[in-house]
């Protein structure tokens, strides 16, 4: 089936290559995948990490720990999720919006490399707060645990703000109904989950609830473009207004 891309031009539409729409379908796929990767990374690794471990203060990423039980799970899980978000960001999402404006061909990189950041997790923290003697300051004096400090960070931070201009975008185009349902909220919450994550980090108070509200937001809005994505393919035609 033969689909078409928007154009720079209001109305306007540009075939995409014989073949994209299998293509873009596959990437949609390797997309929603990727999704529930990231998502099984933590949410299934939690539950053997002891009683010492709390989802409410201790973080993500003290699940990719050196001394975390089974790191190898999440730290596997989590390179599947980002390396699947990017292949999906760049290799499906990326061609069904070029000629969509440069919001909507500057956000799959966004959105790729970010997943990118977050899915790497070497070198790896020394140590998990909940361990006996593991500190704050521990953590942030090593490699492992200053880089993840910084790059899940800045990397969280592009994905709670990109929702907003790209729902901008997307909200002139046809057949992103599933895309814009879903960035509506995230435009507003995304932003607000990520200002309180930084203020529960600075005063210690329930830090992981923060952040795990914050990644279920991001992979939420996510999985909706890749579902999107795979129900635009099937349309005729995707026009820009």
């Amino acid at each position: 089936m033969a689909i078409t891309a928007p154009a720079s031009g209001a109305g306007s539409e540009r075939p995409l290559p014989s073949g994209a729409g299998a293509r873009l379908a596959v990437w949609a796929l390797v997309g929603l995948l990727a999704q529930v990767a990231s998502m099984a990374g933590w949410t299934v690794a939690e539950t053997w990490q002891g009683p010492r471990y709390s989802v409410v203060s201790d973080t993500i990423s003290d699940l990719q720990a050196a001394t975390a039980p089974h790191v190898w799970f999440p730290i596997a899980c989590f390179a599947a999720g980002g390396i699947g978000t990017f292949c999906f960001a760049v290799l499906g999402l990326r061609p069904a919006l070029s000629g969509a404006g440069r919001v909507a061909s500057q956000a799959p990189w966004m959105l790729g490399l970010s997943a990118l950041a977050l899915g790497n997790s070497f070198p790896l923290i020394p140590c998990s707060l909940s361990d006996p003697g593991c500190t704050v300051h521990r953590q942030l004096s090593s490699p492992g645990g200053l880089t993840d400090a910084i790059v899940a960070g800045v990397a969280l931070s592009v994905l709670a703000f990109t929702p907003a201009p790209l729902w901008q975008r997307l909200s002139v185009l046809q057949g992103w109904g599933v895309a814009k349902f879903a960035l509506m909220p995230a435009r507003v919450a995304c932003p607000f989950l990520f200002l309180l994550l930084v203020v529960s980090s600075f005063t210690g108070t329930d830090q992981g609830l923060a952040e795990r509200a914050l990644v279920t937001s991001c992979v939420l809005w996510v999985g909706a473009l890749a579902v999107a994505l795979f129900l635009v393919w099937r349309k005729p035609r995707l026009v820009a207004q």
